[in-house]
């Protein structure tokens, strides 16, 4: 997709919008997440794709993952969390890497990420595209809206 006069950092969000359309899933998946080495701290995935997944987090997560010099949402640029998080009927965890895109305030303590996969071996990316088809499948069977199982 060729996008001209536009700056990078609107091509990053055009481009995510382009490839967050593709089959995404809503879900209330308990996730931890950490930033540059920190400690962890729980988040929600509110929706996950083949291509990411946008996590829901409180004000103290948002701090830690926006740049020092940046603190109002927005696009965001060179950052990446790493999250921890179960599938249902997965019998084990997938790690990742993920670049962040752009910061969503929701209410005075409640932010929504939107994250592209940077680093996702290939038997997560398998777990992830067969949760995908059940999905599409059933969607009223992919998970349990409370433990995210």
């Amino acid at each position: 997709m060729l996008l001209f006069g536009i700056g990078p950092e609107h091509r990053d969000a055009t481009m995510y919008a382009c490839k967050h359309n593709l089959h995404r899933v809503k879900t209330t998946l308990r996730a931890q997440l950490s930033v540059r080495g920190t400690n962890t701290q729980p988040v929600l995935i509110e929706q996950i794709s083949e291509t990411g997944l946008d996590f829901l987090c409180d004000a103290g997560a948002q701090c830690r993952i926006m740049p020092e010099e940046r603190k109002m949402p927005g696009p965001v640029f060179g950052v990446y969390v790493d999250i921890v998080f179960s599938l249902p009927n997965a019998n084990r965890e997938l790690r990742t890497r993920c670049r962040v895109l752009f910061c969503h305030r929701l209410s005075q303590n409640s932010y929504r990420f939107g994250c592209e996969f940077h680093q996702l071996d290939d038997a997560d990316q398998a777990l992830l595209q067969e949760f995908l088809q059940q999905a599409e499948v059933d969607p009223a069977r992919i998970f349990h809206p409370v433990t995210g199982k």
